[in-house]
């Protein structure tokens, strides 16, 4: 193997960080550029099987423009290539492949053009279902030495690891996400994705995080309706005083309105409607028709069957939690209550 045990220990561990969200997603991939003799390198994100929108580039490392367009479009969803390594799912070489990859429309109009001679594609998913494309990542040199078999090998045991990149952060059963930040103090640091698709700002993800951060327990999911109008899944976690914040688009369940996703979440920390009014500046009887329309759309029987669902779905909104913590600060939690 042309890397030492030394390497691929430390590139695995980078890998391993940047899908936790603990270190940027370009280093991993940096480094696998550079200690595998690669010029340019590309991590592509999943994307939908159908029509010309091409799937998401989440690193670019030095690939002209042109052709990082091609890759992320052309290549991934109709070249044979691309579809073979995806059927075999390893870190595929050109001389893996059954034809002539110098023959294919990739190579003749996006690769050879720039200097390219020599590429690998390692696909970070196994099975697409025929609905979305696994993403991958793309290698390309302008030499024409493939990578040797040994990298190849390690490469593809890494794939799956390598596969949380895309989503840095995710746990089983999280939906995907649109955009993955890291905010410490007032700095946000966006790893996957733009703000400008999220309709939060900055000013936004720094308010989430500092409320998190302050309540206590190191962790919130939440829903929230941005300037666009759509809803959103935010789930935060909080390390060492900063938080990592994963966003993804969701629905609302039961079509709860926003203040009455307010009120759930102050159902579900225990407090009473009178509590609930007070934090809320709405009146005892506005808060208890808010909980009885939400017992109605969620589909429970009562407050203690809602807490239970909040839970479950992140049920929960930021001027929820902006309630509890201000509370917590002026005096001790509020009991749990059983009215209706």
């Amino acid at each position: 193997m042309g890397n030492s045990i030394e390497w691929w220990s430390r590139f695995a561990a980078e890998v391993r960080a940047a899908a936790r969200g603990d270190a940027p997603v370009d280093l991993p991939i940096r480094t696998a550029r550079d200690g595998l003799g690669f010029d340019c390198a590309a991590l592509v994100g999943a994307g939908v099987d159908a029509g010309d929108r091409g799937q998401p580039v989440l690193v670019n490392l030095d690939y002209p423009r042109d052709v990082m367009e091609f890759i992320a479009t052309t290549y991934a969803h109709s070249c044979p290539g691309h579809d073979y390594a995806l059927r075999h799912p390893s870190a595929m070489r050109f001389i893996d492949l059954p034809f002539d990859f110098h023959s294919t429309r990739t190579f003749r109009q996006a690769l050879q053009p720039n200097g390219f001679h020599e590429g690998l594609t390692l696909p970070l998913a196994v099975d697409s279902g025929g609905v979305v494309r696994p993403g991958f990542v793309a290698m390309s040199s302008t030499h024409a030495r493939p990578l040797d078999d040994d990298a190849r090998l390690a490469l593809t045991m890494l794939s799956h690891e390598i596969a949380g990149l895309i989503d840095p952060g995710a746990s089983a059963g999280d939906p995907p996400a649109d955009l993955v930040a890291w905010v410490r103090g007032d700095s946000v640091d966006v790893r996957i994705g733009a703000l400008d698709s999220t309709g939060l700002s900055s000013t936004d993800l720094r308010r989430l995080a500092r409320l998190t951060v302050a309540d206590g327990t190191g962790r919130a999911g939440l829903r929230r309706r941005g300037t666009d109008g759509r809803w959103r899944h935010i789930r935060l976690v909080v390390r060492s005083g900063a938080a990592l914040i994963r966003i993804g688009r969701a629905d609302i369940v039961g079509g709860l309105t926003a203040r009455e996703l307010d009120v759930v979440g102050l159902v579900a920390r225990g407090w009473s409607n009178e509590q609930i009014s007070e934090a809320l500046g709405i009146s005892v009887r506005t808060a208890r028709s808010h909980v009885e329309s939400a017992l109605g759309k969620v589909q429970v029987p009562n407050r203690t069957a809602l807490a239970r669902a909040a839970i479950e779905h992140d049920l929960d909104s930021v001027d929820a939690l902006r309630c509890a913590v201000e509370t917590t600060r002026l005096s001790d939690p509020p009991r749990v209550s059983t009215d209706h």
